[in-house]
């Protein structure tokens, strides 16, 4: 149920994502991730993007990853992902 939970980290990295996905595991938090990819969509006749594609657009930052935790357990997350990411 997607209203229970909060997003507690987005990157663009794979390898942020693997971090993240392995300290949430290790610290034993449930989690799911979405993953959106910009480029793709807003096609049409009237967009921007249908008149000149992806144009201008930076290949490392087409995909979007989202991590997603319950929300009783947003901080204890949030913790965990920085102690992964910046110690």
């Amino acid at each position: 149920m997607a209203f229970f939970k909060e997003e507690v980290y987005a990157t663009y990295s794979l390898e942020d994502l693997a971090k993240v996905r392995g300290a949430l595991a290790t610290g034993g938090i449930k989690y799911t991730y979405k993953i959106k990819d910009l480029s793709s969509g807003w096609f049409g006749l009237g967009s921007s993007r249908g008149s000149f594609g992806n144009f201008g657009i930076n290949s490392k930052y087409q995909t979007q990853y989202a991590i997603l935790v319950n929300k009783k357990n947003v901080e204890e997350a949030k913790y965990v992902i920085h102690k992964a990411l910046y110690t």
